[in-house]
């Protein structure tokens, strides 16, 4: 608990820290500079260009693990996993210069069925919760789409960045696509690729309604509940459970006679209790730097409860799924995670409900930080 009170003490500090990396894109074959070289943190809304002498530097950094991406045309793509603890100059990055092929000349004009490839790749890659309808993907005509009819297998690549409009959210999206898989018969779908944002220049009323949309977003995502665990107030916003660990309650016969009354079922007095777990139970520090875990024997259950609303979990009473918003599901014994509430190991545990199913439409940066504030909460009973 010191620690905790001590980590709630200096995380405004640690995280708001304005950091800085510097470097120098070059050719590995000639060790020649590499101008105009995009350069930046994938998910994030930091990049920039490297200058005609190959030199960079990127601004506002926040202390916490990062995805350097390089993209140049012509040169693979160059990626590192970097931790930022304080400013620093990182090694020449070399960039490999790409094998150069033919691209397949396809007879008889235009794909008569591209229209429905791009259809299932947006539904998918952009999703169809919130926003959906306010992305706009810019140029299309860059995807790379091809359909297996035998194994009912979409699959889609990019080869430059697709730009992608979020008039919701208030961000272009430069996203450089590696790899899409949608599985129609398994009903299934991933991809990867590097994403940089960049904030749309709007109006007072514009930026407004993104704000709002973006807290929307934000409020009770895999990040918000990561960040309220090192800022100490997770038990307050949230309730983490054991997946189906459940006894019933014993009661007196007063209340069992009053719960028989007001609510005209006899089995009325058997209710059922959960066990809810502290940060304590299921957080631990590792010894990297800046860098936690999550573990528990059994996949764990979280609900949130948003400013306004006073929750009754404390009392352990369930009310089946009420305010569910995600499960964590491990596949390895430990999820990694950093300062910024960034998952370190995304593909270390499965995730369910609203948390399973966010795509690109819903998709904040990592260094997106909400405006502080401090709701009254009232009680609402279920």
């Amino acid at each position: 608990m010191k620690y905790l009170c001590l980590l709630l003490f200096l995380l405004p500090l640690y995280c708001f820290a304005q950091l800085t990396i510097k470097g120098k894109v070059i050719n590995t074959v000639d060790g020649k500079p590499i101008p105009d070289a995009s350069v930046f943190l994938n998910n994030a809304t930091i990049g920039t260009k490297s200058a005609d002498n190959g030199t960079f530097t990127l601004y506002r950094l926040s202390p916490g693990q990062y995805d350097l991406v390089v993209s140049v045309i012509g040169y693979e793509t160059y990626r590192e996993i970097i931790m930022v603890n304080g400013a620093m100059i990182i090694p020449d990055i070399k960039m490999l210069p790409k094998t150069m092929m033919m691209k397949e000349v396809v007879i008889g004009g235009k794909d008569p069925k591209r229209a429905r490839k791009l259809r299932m790749f947006k539904e998918q890659f952009l999703g169809r919760a919130l926003f959906w309808r306010d992305c706009k993907i810019l140029n299309p005509e860059i995807l790379k789409l091809t359909f297996s009819k035998r194994e009912h297998i979409l699959t889609a690549s990019t080869d430059d960045f697709l730009e992608i409009e979020n008039n919701a959210l208030g961000y272009k999206l430069k996203y450089l696509l590696n790899n899409f898989v949608l599985d129609e018969d398994a009903l299934n779908m991933k991809y990867e690729g590097f994403a940089l944002f960049e904030e749309i220049e709007g109006t007072a009323e514009q930026k407004d309604k993104w704000e709002a949309n973006r807290n929307r977003v934000y409020y009770g995502s895999p990040t918000h509940f990561l960040r309220a665990i090192l800022a100490d107030k997770a038990d307050s916003d949230f309730v983490v459970r054991p997946f189906c660990i459940k006894f019933v309650e014993r009661v007196t016969s007063d209340h069992k006679r009053r719960l028989i009354t007001q609510t005209g079922d006899s089995t009325s007095y058997l209710i059922p209790r959960y066990d809810t777990l502290h940060v304590a139970n299921y957080i631990y520090k590792t010894d990297k730097r800046g860098v936690y875990a999550i573990n528990y024997p059994v996949d764990l259950d979280v609900f949130y409860y948003p400013p306004g609303v006073m929750h009754f979990y404390n009392l352990n009473l369930a009310y089946g799924n009420h305010r569910q918003i995600g499960s964590i599901d491990f596949i390895d014994k430990n999820v990694f995670f950093d300062l910024n509430g960034t998952i370190l190991n995304p593909t270390g545990a499965f995730f369910r409900y609203s948390w399973g199913i966010t795509r690109i439409a819903e998709l904040l940066p990592i260094d997106y930080w909400p405006p502080l504030r401090e709701p009254k909460r009232k009680e609402v009973r279920h």
